[in-house]
């Protein structure tokens, strides 16, 4: 029943014997009979002009009141209307009806919050004879209708909660235009966004730059070779910025739609290439996903072997080679369509899209994650509020977890699909990481240099990265303990420590690897020897850094070194002399463990009368606090 019928009700029943109010004044209900007729007819003009005479004769005309709400509430005069149902509810404040017509309005104008109050206060109203739900059908409908109105005002005001927390912000007419902007990327710093525009019916990649007000800059076509006056789509930009995957459709390929991938060469982007015909197939392959050290690829395709039209797969990047490509399983895809994946920086947050899971439009945006024995996560929806009846496409979600940018057709946009931004709520947030980024270079020549980078968890022994390259960059979870080297034949290796804080993430590592070369007299300092305090126990987390000076010592036979011990200058200087001393007797008796001769070996003592820092202070006393390697032959 619509509201122009239970206005018409609530006429008939006001002044149906209920006692509810005193008679009307005749004049009152003259004009008001005149202003009625005027409303039927469509002249609210008119019968807004009967009516302000109606309440001048009788202010308490509640009739009046009431037909002047609803002809205020439908010309969207939201003054005269909140006046008017007031003015209703004044007159008559034991009838119920003008207390649902009142919520209802407030409903239709997003007060949510007074619409409720007004609900309860028709809770309270007593039922008055001529409006008892269970003899009359209007009645009944005005309870059931209320009941309804409350619920939806309840679930208004959680939607708009969420919309709040969402924050769902449209990224601006410096990337979004009339046409569509779709399948955001970034590097890892947040500061650069790579797009897909479709331009005169293809599509093409686009850049924007952060600015200092934090709004986007007008965004220009991707700089370099990779734009053709064909179609490239989809971009997975990787997390340092230096490679973009991407789709590539009925061009040059192995099937209908291909992945490719450019590299970045100064300020610009090389020419396309293909990844091989190990990741493509003969059917479509798109969408693409590569993980933050650039190892494991993952994209949708409609091969053969999948469980729907199209599924999620998988590749490795292995010893200079991509693996062949499988499935990730029914868990993540379905007898739908599964595809636009995005695989966090965590490398364990995997979000992508789907029709085949329960949703709220037709593709909706779930996340899953990668549990310890290699499955994945039943796929949640992502969450009322970003998923939609509108198109949602191409989700990428930022370093520290806590923004996310999509596309969407929602209304309100510049035209087309635009890039959106919005906070990922809890429980839907990746895991934490931070990260290590850096170069090799010659400590002598400052020449780039490619060296074998390793980074090993400590806490478990395991190699968690490994590279052979002169750039690197990895993620590490927060509170974690990392072993870093890199190595290269004819040099000594580099050594580091990561630990990483949860504050960290703020505050990634930028390291300079300076490789010495392999001479006499170079020395450097073994950062992954652990000992306890005031011990010279070699702690186990040592092994794999006392391993590599193993490694050092075989490719190099006639290499003699030194082992000094060094200490803060906490303790007596006799105490520290004995201390440093034995710690580098405990590093020489492993290295003979390990089946170096033991005249290629020596060790010194010194405590504290070498410092590399000032004691002064927690970290210089942390730096003094350590076990170095010298040559002394070659």
């Amino acid at each position: 029943m619509n509201m122009r019928y239970y206005l018409l009700i609530s006429l008939a029943l006001i002044y149906s014997g209920c006692g509810i109010a005193q008679k009307p004044n005749p004049k009152a209900a003259n004009y008001f009979n005149q202003a009625y007729v005027e409303y039927q007819r469509g002249n609210d003009k008119n019968s807004l002009a009967l009516l302000k005479k109606a309440l001048k004769a009788d202010p308490k005309h509640a009739n009046s009141w009431s037909l002047q709400a609803e002809i205020a509430d439908a010309k969207g005069d939201t003054a005269l209307a909140t006046r008017s149902h007031r003015g209703a509810q004044a007159a008559a404040p034991n009838y119920q009806p003008f207390y649902y017509f009142h919520a209802k309005y407030l409903f239709k104008q997003k007060r949510f919050a007074e619409a409720i109050a007004v609900l309860e206060a028709f809770d309270k109203v007593s039922s008055l004879p001529g409006f008892n739900p269970k003899k009359d059908a209007a009645a009944e409908g005005i309870v059931k209708n209320a009941g309804k109105l409350r619920e939806s005002c309840k679930l208004a005001m959680e939607d708009n909660q969420l919309m709040a927390d969402l924050d769902i912000r449209n990224l601006g007419s410096g990337v979004n235009t009339s046409l569509s902007e779709y399948w955001p990327g970034m590097s890892v710093d947040g500061n650069t966004l790579i797009f897909t525009r479709r331009v005169d019916n293809q599509e093409d990649f686009y850049i924007s730059n952060l600015a200092a007000d934090s709004s986007w800059s007008s965004s220009s076509s991707l700089p370099g070779k990779i734009n053709t006056p064909e179609n490239e789509g989809t971009t997975a930009v990787s997390a340092d910025g230096r490679f973009i995957f991407f789709s590539v459709c009925n061009q040059d390929g192995f099937g209908s739609c291909d992945i490719f991938y450019s590299y970045l060469s100064g300020a610009r982007w090389s020419q396309r290439y293909n990844c091989g015909e190990v990741v493509n197939s003969r059917s479509w392959d798109a969408q693409p996903t590569i993980s933050a050290d650039g190892r494991t690829l993952i994209f949708s395709s409609a091969r053969p072997g999948g469980f729907g039209g199209k599924d999620l797969w998988q590749s490795k990047y292995i010893d200079g080679s991509w693996t062949k490509p499988e499935n990730l399983g029914s868990t993540i895809n379905t007898d739908g369509d599964d595809g636009a994946p995005f695989l966090h920086y965590d490398g364990k947050t995997l979000y992508f899209a789907s029709d085949g899971h329960p949703g709220y439009g037709e593709q909706d945006i779930f996340f899953s994650r990668l549990q310890p024995d290699g499955t994945w996560s039943k796929p949640e929806n992502l969450g009322k509020g970003i998923n939609s009846e509108s198109d949602e496409m191409g989700l990428y979600v930022d370093f520290k977890g806590d923004k996310a940018y999509f596309a969407s057709d929602r209304k309100g946009g510049y035209g087309g699909l635009d890039l959106y931004s919005f906070r990922l709520g809890k429980g839907k947030k990746p895991t934490q990481v931070t990260y290590v980024r850096g170069q090799v270079f010659d400590a002598e020549t400052g020449a780039e240099l490619s060296g074998r980078i390793e980074l090993v968890d400590l806490e478990s022994n395991k190699l968690y990265y490994r590279d052979s390259s002169s750039y690197f960059f990895t993620t590490m979870t927060p509170n974690g303990n990392y072993a870093f080297n890199v190595s290269r034949q004819g040099y000594l290796f580099y050594s580091a420590n990561f630990q990483p804080l949860p504050g960290s993430v703020d505050s990634p590592f930028v390291v300079k690897a300076m490789l010495k070369p392999v001479k006499a007299d170079q020395t450097i300092v073994l950062r992954n020897i652990f000992f306890d305090t005031d011990k010279f126990d070699i702690k186990s987390e040592s092994h794999s850094e006392l391993d590599q000076v193993v490694k050092l010592m075989r490719q190099n036979p006639t290499m003699k070194i030194e082992i000094s011990g060094h200490t803060d200058n906490q303790g007596s200087a006799d105490h520290n002399q004995k201390l440093s001393k034995n710690r580098a007797k405990a590093v020489s008796d492993y290295l003979v463990s390990a089946g170096i001769p033991a005249n290629r070996l020596t060790t010194q003592g010194f405590g504290a009368d070498k410092p590399v820092a000032d004691n002064s202070s927690v970290s210089g006393r942390a730096l003094n606090r350590r076990i170095e390697m010298k040559v002394t032959s070659l």
